[in-house]
This record gives structure tokens, sequence and C-alpha cells, in this order.
């Protein structure tokens, strides 16, 4: 299995290179990696906990459905364009050198 990095900054300011495996998702990556995201419905598009600002390569990511935009406007942290929930990002060779931020909590 093919590897990828990206980077991915904490809610303090720091930032992490990952190796990630493709075909993982990027919350299953940040998980593994122990980064502090509750994924609490585990993927299922249900509940905003795993949300993460795209700040380079979104567009190779193409656009949210409606029912990702719909969840994740509802929250004050949303940014138009650049809020995704994680469990939705698909890791592809394509997505190398992605870089992320964990939205806040709440």
């Amino acid at each position: 299995m093919s590897e990828i990095r990206i980077k991915v900054m904490d809610r303090k300011g720091r930032e992490r290179q990952l190796s990630v495996a493709v075909g993982s998702t990027l919350m299953e990556a940040m998980k593994a990696d122990g980064l502090p995201i509750a994924a609490t419905c585990g993927g299922a598009k249900s509940c905003a906990t795993c949300h993460v600002y795209v700040n380079e390569g979104y567009p190779s990511l193409g656009l949210p459905d409606e029912d990702e935009v719909d969840l994740l406007s509802e929250s004050d942290h949303y940014r138009d364009g650049a809020s995704r929930l994680s469990c939705q990002i698909e890791l592809t060779s394509a997505l190398t050198g992605l870089q992320v931020e964990l939205a806040p909590q709440g």
C-alpha cells in the first residue's frame, strides 16, 4: 500500500507531518496519529466532530456534497470554501502535500 505525506495543524498551532496510507480517510489517519478529534459518528457524516479547514490542495478534493455543507454550516466555526469533514476526505496520491487545520471544538 502506498503512502502520502500531509500536514496537520492542531488547535495549539503545532504542525505535524503525517505519512498516511492511500485509501484511508483523513479522519482515520488523524485518529491513528493521536490527534484530538472526537469523530463521534465514526465517519457516518452526522456529527461534524472531525471538522477541519483545508488550507491547500482543496481543488483536488472536489466539492463537498449538500449534506456535508448543511452539517458544517450549522457550526459557529464554519468557513466557506475551507470547512470539510475529514471523514469524507479519502486520501489519494493526488492529495500529497495536503495541508489541513483542526477546527475549534464546539
